[in-house]
């Protein structure tokens, strides 16, 4: 018995090679095309579609590659047919060799430098017995050299990509010459015979001072030339992604060039720094922007057209119409590629660094060429930004945000569709899919991160223990500056705990800030959205991204107080609703579009009416509002934990009396004496808020594996990154192996 009809299987076995061979190029240019997104765009479907792009391409042309082999051996005669098809063969190897854009999906990739290495020697020698069981005739001969001889290189060169990449490779590349130091046996031998001499000797060590931090005025400095700062710093930092240590000099020339700088440069430095960090990682720009490299590149180019000319003029009759115009298909679209390759290294930050390297116009002959060569690097970004405003940004320059309460507030799930997606494991994909939000970074959160960090640098004043006792700060040192110590318990507990804390406290303070009012005028709107942002991205960390925070229990905490939340609202379900109706009688939903009812994410286009979606945001954020007001109204008179024992990780009602604390009797109960009074109170509690969201932001940052900075790079990248590798910059950070400088020893006799 046939599954399949005899008629469909006649129809696939005649298509079934054309239609492999065709596939294998579709993802050839899906590749390319993703890859190019892949940094600065943090997207779930986009990953998912690169991924399959990524593994799907090596399979259909190894596929292809085995269908091809089996048609020549099968066939008694070499026909004509057969021949034009063996002549499909390099081309495969050109697909397996893939776009210049990507190498490799993660870094687990680079590791598997070795099966490639396999896979190129096995596949090269398919496709050669391919090529000589049809024997194809002399016309094909040439045109298919051609092509071999450029699949070879482009499959060979990805393999050694993925070589130069691998973790291993990239610590001994980065390895500087050994250096003994002082010649001790020396020193020992001068100090003992001055000893014999009759004199006293004494040892002196002459250790670098730290240098003085200057707060010189801000200079602003061109495109062209952040990417050639950011070039500058990536080949010192890249040094960390294998846990290679920098050196006191490094620190010293970080923090002359970052504290001169303004927030948006300052970031921008960090995101080339990081966009280069994911080429050498991911694709083959190691080698491709070397003189080996680009002239490879032309050589493929250059091949491609020849291998294009030589076919077309080679005679093709007695060949199968269908098969002609694959061929044709292929060799155009092989060309296509190559000249695509060329376009984006022309346009690339490498081709902008190159131009501006100081040191290759040296020469007396070629010194006019340096002017020359910024003018054209300066014409290069100009029009890149022409092209598309992405070309501005070298990252998603977004967060993913998750907050604990509005989810708890949200219809559930019914248990038996909540138990047959965790059987299936898709869960936490729905959770992700349906709750987690994108919103992009804000100039005064990247503001609020730089001022903070710049003012611990120069609280620091150059000395290793102050750089170390800022490193360990997870909000202490900004509530000691306010003035606010009684409420450095929230701190001091576990790290994850603590996030969750503050996460609901703010989340509290949000809904209940009696400023926030008149939305388009209150003076302390930006603060208050910057500490939320903060919040619910740290969240997110918890629950999605955990091996990026210091180690801890921290999703057996958040699922302990979602349920306990959830219990809580079940529980006060009719007050909440009686307290939503009066807010709604308060403060009515109006028929003009207002600021404070603006989506926090762009839906595109939508079939709904916007009244209707205003009227739902309406609704959402009153629910929100008076759920938060039920859980200010619980009077925490005694710790939690005294009733619930140790056996529920839920901090609920810890967040409640921290939020209450925050608030405090002064903005709560008396009331100040006017709106100013009440604002500037506000500002104060806001300011704090942001302080310490900040701090743990750093602390997260510095506490997370290199290994997790750099893998979170292929995935659009991660704010807590950009802030780790600020730090650095800033000198507070534990990468400083040499915290002292070059110590010198000299002997001292006394006269």
């Amino acid at each position: 018995m046939q599954l399949i009809p005899e008629k469909f299987r006649n129809l696939w076995n005649a298509g079934e090679i054309r239609g492999v061979i065709l596939a294998s190029l579709l993802l050839q240019i899906l590749l390319i095309s993703l890859s190019l997104l892949r940094k600065r765009r943090c997207n779930m479907l986009l990953s998912l579609l690169l991924w399959t792009s990524y593994l799907g391409a090596d399979y259909v042309a190894i596929l292809a590659l085995g269908n091809l082999l089996s048609e020549q051996t099968e066939a008694s005669d070499a026909n004509s047919n057969g021949q034009l098809r063996a002549f499909w063969a390099p081309f495969l190897l050109l697909h397996l060799g893939g776009p210049d854009t990507i190498t490799s999906y993660s870094l687990e990739d680079n590791e598997l430098w070795l099966r490639h290495l396999l896979g190129l020697v096995l596949e090269v020698a398919v496709a050669i017995l391919v090529f000589l069981e049809s024997l194809p005739s002399p016309h094909l001969w040439k045109a298919a050299i051609v092509v071999f001889a450029s699949g070879i290189l482009k499959y060979a060169e990805r393999t050694w990509a993925l070589w130069s990449a691998s973790m291993d490779r990239l610590r001994q590349s980065m390895l500087t010459e050994p250096d003994p130091g002082p010649n001790y046996v020396r020193f020992k031998q001068e100090y003992q015979s001055r000893r014999r001499a009759g004199l006293q000797p004494k040892i002196e060590t002459l250790k670098e001072r730290p240098s003085l931090l200057h707060q010189d005025e801000v200079k602003e400095i061109s495109q062209q030339k952040i990417i050639l700062w950011g070039y500058r710093f990536f080949r010192t930092s890249k040094r960390l992604v294998v846990d290679l240590m920098l050196s006191f000099q490094d620190r010293i020339d970080s923090q002359n060039f970052f504290l001169q700088r303004s927030a948006k440069e300052a970031f921008q430095v960090v995101e080339v720094e990081l966009s280069f960090l994911h080429d050498i990682l991911h694709t083959k720009a190691i080698h491709v922007h070397t003189v080996g490299g680009r002239v490879i590149r032309v050589f493929s180019l250059t091949m491609a057209a020849v291998a294009l000319v030589l076919f077309h003029l080679s005679g093709k009759h007695g060949f199968n119409e269908a098969d002609v115009m694959i061929t044709y298909v292929l060799l155009v679209a092989a060309l296509g590629l190559e000249a695509v390759a060329i376009v984006v290294l022309l346009f690339s930050d490498w081709t902008i660094v190159a131009l501006q390297e100081r040191n290759k116009f040296r020469r007396p002959y070629i010194t006019r060429l340096s002017k020359l060569s910024d003018k054209l690097a300066a014409v290069i970004v100009t029009f890149r930004g022409w092209i598309s405003k992405n070309c501005k940004s070298w990252w998603s320059n977004s967060t993913r945000q998750y907050s604990l309460i509005r989810i708890c507030l949200r219809r559930p799930i019914p248990k038996k569709i909540q138990k047959i997606m965790e059987c299936l494991r898709l869960k936490e994909l729905w959770d992700f899919w349906q709750y987690v939000e994108h919103n992009e970074i804000s100039d005064d959160l990247k503001e609020l991160i730089f001022q903070q960090l710049k003012d611990k640098a120069f609280c620091a004043e150059g000395e290793v223990t102050s750089y170390k006792r800022m490193q360990a700060c997870r909000g202490e040192w900004i509530l000691r500056e306010m003035g606010y110590p009684a409420l450095e318990w929230s701190v001091k507990t576990e790290f994850d705990e603590s996030i969750l804390l503050w996460h609901i406290a703010t989340y509290l303070c949000y809904q209940t800030d009696p400023t926030a009012v008149k939305a388009t005028e209150e003076v302390n709107r930006h603060s208050r959205e910057t500490s939320q942002r903060i919040s619910e991205y740290m969240m997110y960390l918890v629950v999605f991204e955990p091996f990026m925070l210091p180690a801890g229990i921290g999703k057996i905490r958040f699922q302990d107080t979602c349920a306990e939340a959830m219990k809580f609202f079940n529980d006060k379900k009719r007050e909440i609703e009686e307290a939503e109706r009066d807010l709604i009688q308060e403060h009515p939903i109006k028929a003009e579009a207002s600021p404070n009812l603006t989506p926090r994410r762009e839906q595109g286009a939508s079939a709904t009416p916007p009244w209707d979606q205003r009227k739902r945001k309406h609704q959402s954020q009153t629910r929100e509002k008076a759920a938060s007001g039920a859980l200010l109204e619980v009077k925490t008179t005694f710790a939690p934990i005294e009733v619930k024992g140790d056996r529920s990780k839920s901090v609920l009602f810890d967040a409640c009396k921290l939020a209450n604390e925050i608030i405090g009797e002064d903005t709560k109960e008396k009331k100040p004496k006017g709106h100013l009074e009440l604002e500037e109170a506000w500002k104060k509690k806001w300011t704090i808020i942001n302080g310490v969201w900040v701090e743990m932001l750093c602390f997260a940052a510095g506490k997370c594996n290199q290994y997790f900075h750099a893998k979170q790079l292929s995935q659009g990248g991660e704010l807590l990154t950009h802030v780790w590798l600020l730090m650095i910059h800033m000198g507070i950070a534990r990468q400083y192996r040499i915290e002292t400088g070059h110590a010198r020893a000299l002997l001292v006799v006394d006269e």
